[in-house]
């Protein structure tokens, strides 16, 4: 049974329903940083036109940590935290090219260790943790970034 059946086998023991729509928008942000009005075009297409069904099944999977919210480059997205080795809800970082808008996912267990281990938050108790690290490569040239091969942040989550 993959990660995200046991999720919904445990929402289900919670009798919370899994409804078409909370399936499509998983399905649609699987491997994928959306705005909401990319998932709301996606959706469309699935047959679901109304927009404030897409925003209440977000909040929802926000709240059940089936999705985190972030703001990159200025906007925000929403991420898929379930089937995703790199991550959690609570713990992640974002790599983001404001070029060409390329964004990864790095897990460093010492990013995150060295942040909570700090002697500052040696009396707080650190629930959630998100870092989105946001800029260019050195060598910025615009024919050279738009090139996906030639980006750097691609080639760090490789």
């Amino acid at each position: 049974m993959d990660k995200k059946e046991q999720i919904f086998q445990e929402l289900r023991k919670q009798n919370v329903r899994i409804t078409k729509q909370r399936r499509a928008i998983i399905d649609i942000l699987d491997g994928q940083h959306l705005t909401i009005q990319d998932i709301y075009s996606q959706m469309k297409k699935r047959g679901f036109h109304n927009l404030g069904t897409v925003y209440n099944n977000i909040d929802f999977l926000i709240d059940h940590k089936i999705v985190t919210q972030i703001f990159i480059n200025g906007k925000k997205h929403y991420d898929l935290t379930i089937d995703e080795e790199s991550h959690t809800a609570d713990s992640h970082i974002h790599v983001t090219c404001k070029v060409n808008n390329n964004i990864i996912e790095i897990n460093d267990s010492d990013i995150f260790d060295y942040i909570r281990d700090h002697e500052i938050f040696k009396n707080f108790n650190i629930e959630k943790l998100q870092i989105v690290v946001e800029g260019s490569c050195k060598h910025y040239d615009t024919q050279h970034c738009k090139r996906t091969d030639a980006c750097f942040i691609s080639k760090l989550s490789k």
